[in-house]
């Protein structure tokens, strides 16, 4: 069993950082549609989206970090207070998304209307940034699993279950593409192995990562991956082939890699001192920090109606600068959301 951490503020640090990265990750995927293939702008909110990518996996090790916790939750408790909040706070969100961009269009809110935009999310309808909710809220529905497994586990088989993650979710589709169905290949995929696919793996690598020491050159060694697995997303398609696809998927080994690498620098090199008002702050900060992503999309809304391009200042510039902008004007917002008693949180 792992010993918990005493100082775990740099998680608080590490998804505000996230959060920011993930909403330059939005910005570039929303704006690609405004520039031909090819072009310099495209190119540019291509490279932002591969240095990006990392950030979607590192949402689930956080969320790893907090949800597994080394507590006993009964299987009830978990459907009340992990899957069904996350369901409700993504039903809340697009029904709110659903309605100001009705009152941005001009249309009028009856209360029929807004009955109609909770049964539309409830349905599916969601808005487009919100998709990351849906798997976190399949995790949760195995998490009390996952949690069993943490906590009763020894550290090898941790290590064990995150290796079969990392083959059979992210080298095996890669290898595929380039040797075809192999023997080696084929006796994977008839192996058939669903729970080490998807999400799972960043969920408890999460907790690992956040739980677990990790030696000084097991550390160096994550850092020269992390620095390998960004450009191997980046360059991967020129270098090897196999289509941009392939090495931005979010379980791509370029992208895994890059996110552990990330969470691991947050905590044995950035993270914050032990004085205990800096703490608080990182605190404070990582306790809203998914808020404000799930609300920056709605000032991208009334930039839009204001009549402000999406980047005022070309892709280069306007990313990095919009992706501020969003975060620090919902930053406020976010911290009274938080504030309302009993609200479902998910990070």
């Amino acid at each position: 069993m792992a010993k918990i951490e005493k100082n775990s503020s740099w998680t608080g640090i590490f998804l505000f950082f996230t959060v920011l990265c993930a909403v330059m990750l939005v910005l570039a995927q929303a704006a690609q549609g405004s520039y031909a293939a090819g072009t310099g702008g495209r190119q540019v909110l291509d490279i932002y989206e591969g240095l990006c990518r990392w950030s979607i996996p590192a949402l689930f090790l956080v969320w790893g970090m907090n949800g597994l916790e080394e507590r006993k939750i009964a299987f009830g408790n978990n459907m009340m207070t992990l899957a069904l909040p996350a369901f409700c706070l993504l039903v809340a969100w697009s029904t709110v998304y659903a309605i100001v961009s009705q009152l941005l269009g001009g249309d009028a809110i009856s209360l029929g209307s807004v009955w109609n935009a909770l049964v539309w999310a409830a349905k599916g309808n969601t808005y487009f940034h919100l998709w990351v909710l849906y798997p976190l809220i399949g995790i949760y529905l195995i998490h009390p699993v996952l949690h069993r497994f943490v906590v009763s586990a020894s550290r090898g088989e941790v290590l064990y279950f995150l290796a079969l993650c990392a083959v059979f979710a992210s080298i095996l589709p890669v290898w595929h593409v380039f040797f075809g169905d192999s023997a080696i290949v084929s006796l994977l995929q008839r192996l058939d192995i669903d729970l080490v696919l998807g999400w799972v793996g960043y969920y408890v690598a999460g907790w690992y990562l956040k739980y677990y020491t990790i030696g000084r050159v097991a550390e160096f060694l994550i850092y020269i991956f992390g620095l390998f697995g960004m450009i191997l997303t980046l360059a991967g398609d020129q270098l090897f082939g196999g289509g941009q696809a392939l090495w931005y998927s979010y379980s791509a080994p370029g992208v895994a890699m890059t996110a552990i690498a990330m969470c691991a620098l947050f905590r044995y090199v950035l993270g914050i001192s032990e004085e205990r008002s800096r703490r608080q702050s990182a605190y404070r900060l990582g306790s809203c920090a998914f808020e404000i992503y799930l609300i920056h999309q709605l000032w991208a809304l009334v930039a839009q109606w204001v009549g402000i391009p999406s980047l005022p200042f070309g892709p280069v510039l306007g990313i990095p600068l919009m992706a501020a902008v969003y975060c620090t004007l919902s930053f406020p917002i976010a911290w009274l959301v938080g504030k309302i008693p009993g609200l479902a949180k998910v990070a």
